[in-house]
């Protein structure tokens, strides 16, 4: 009895035994067939087994009726097939599931990677070309060099520094076939055109100009804000001079562009003006050609001058010439009258004109002058000076005969095409308002003294917009 519970007990401890090592391989291969492509790919024939069927389904009924209707005779030897079972529609095909030759796994995207920190800043040279202001190309190079720590850097005077280097040509004078190129009617206007040029000779005036024009952006270069631009710098081809082969008649040729100039006051010719002329700060009552006044009428531009020198004089913060200035305005509005540009031809010249007192060439202020564009001649006097480094300026009533569309801000000629033909020596005894008839008929007296004017030019007669029988408007500028 105790042998057979023995035996019985052992059986039972070799049936569990074996159990528990088949079950622990069998879960030992479930878990390695995990890793491999097998159940993704179960996972999938299960998924898409839903509609497999159905199909199989509805293509076997087609398939049993098309027998149906065309039954094939059996082969020789060979038994007809039984009929199915009514419930063989229920039969669902299943095709056996086949392994992929290859597994993709999907693709994985990554976070862009940080940009790496530069190592170190390396020195060099670092060029540039703008434009700055009209006509003025700015090259810039920054250099960057090695240097010491920031600390001490930033107390080295030479270790942050700007260095302005400013290109500019020096044109050469114009001749007679440069002013051909200014103005290709110039041969047409006057008649000995060819003959003078072959006279003429670069004026010293010329090379004046020019050195001002030299110093004056040597001085500003600096700062850069007082810059002439490329028009103001390149505004004279030339500056001749020339005598008249029979007569000896002297002319001094300057050939430059035409800007406005708005200068001037009379209350004996023009007892009124604009209320914006009379309180402004910056017209420019007086003209450098002047009169002793002659009437009683006092310069409608005296009252504002005089309240400003009364204003000057309290302000103790007032600058002494600011002050001074205004006392010599008063003076001179008292005593004297002036060209009115408005209603006056004239024309400006550069101050430097004005030293050299025995040269034969030198203009005065009153002489007579000519003013050729294209074709058209106009007669003017000079009646003011301007600055040193600049030429080419006239009166708006000399500007608007020439373009109408002339304004204060808008000149009437903007390339070198105004030849302004001065005849040193040739001004009344006496200055006083222009005698436009005088005008007129003396400056062809000498055109006609250095050969006069080809029968296409055309002369321009100016009349005298102040006389007394005329109407007169205040002046809009």
């Amino acid at each position: 009895m105790i042998m057979k519970h023995l035996f019985h007990r052992k059986s039972k401890i070799k049936v569990f035994t074996w159990f528990r090592v088949s079950l622990l391989l069998v879960l030992a291969l479930a878990a390695g067939a995990l890793y491999t492509p097998y159940p993704a790919e179960l996972v999938k024939a299960l998924a898409g087994s839903g509609d497999k069927p159905l199909k199989k389904k509805k293509k076997r009924k087609a398939q049993k009726q098309a027998d149906s209707q065309n039954p094939k005779p059996p082969a020789p030897g060979i038994l007809p097939s039984q009929p199915e079972p009514d419930d063989a529609d229920d039969v669902i095909e299943v095709e056996p599931w086949q392994p992929e030759d290859s597994f993709a796994m999907p693709s994985i995207t990554l976070p862009p990677f940080p940009p790496a920190l530069p190592e170190r800043v390396e020195p060099g040279k670092y060029d540039h070309i703008n434009s700055m202001t009209p006509g003025l190309n700015v090259f810039s190079s920054v250099q960057f060099e090695a240097g010491s720590t920031a600390s001490q850097d930033r107390k080295a005077q030479d270790a942050y520094q700007l260095r302005v280097a400013l290109n500019l040509r020096l044109p050469k004078a114009a001749d007679g076939e440069g002013l051909k190129l200014a103005n290709p009617r110039l041969p047409e206007v006057l008649s000995r055109f060819e003959e003078l040029m072959s006279r003429a000779k670069v004026s010293q005036w010329y090379q004046a100009i020019y050195l001002h024009k030299q110093n004056y952006m040597r001085k500003n270069a600096a700062t850069l804000s007082r810059m002439l631009d490329r028009h103001n710098y390149y505004d004279t081809d030339t500056v001749l001079e020339i005598e008249a082969p029979e007569t000896g008649r002297k002319v001094l040729w300057l050939q430059a562009d035409m800007d406005v100039v708005c200068d001037g006051s009379d209350g004996d010719r023009l007892p009124d003006m604009p209320e914006k002329v009379k309180n402004s700060d910056n017209y420019q009552p007086m003209t450098s050609y002047r009169w002793r006044k002659r009437g009683t009428t006092p310069n409608p531009l005296l009252p504002h001058w005089q309240e400003r020198v009364q204003k000057l004089s309290k302000d103790k913060k007032a600058n002494a010439q600011t002050l001074e200035h205004a006392r010599n305005v008063v003076h001179d509005l008292k005593k004297y009258s002036f060209l009115l540009a408005e209603y006056d031809t004239f024309i400006v010249v550069p101050l430097v004109f004005k030293s050299g007192e025995n040269d034969t060439y030198r203009p005065q202020l009153g002489d007579y002058a000519a003013v050729v564009v294209e074709d058209r001649v106009f007669p003017a006097i000079v009646g003011d000076y301007g600055p040193r480094h600049k030429t080419g300026e006239a009166s708006l009533r000399l500007a608007r005969l020439i373009n109408p569309k002339a304004t204060p801000f808008a000149r009437p000629v903007s390339n070198l095409g105004v030849s302004y033909i001065v005849f040193p020596g040739s001004k009344e005894p006496e200055n006083g308002p222009i005698d436009y008839a005088r005008l007129n008929s003396r400056v062809q007296e000498l055109l006609q003294e250095m050969g006069g004017l080809a029968p296409a030019a055309r002369f321009q007669q100016v009349e005298d917009p102040l006389a007394p029988n005329k109407e007169t408007t205040s002046p809009q500028s």
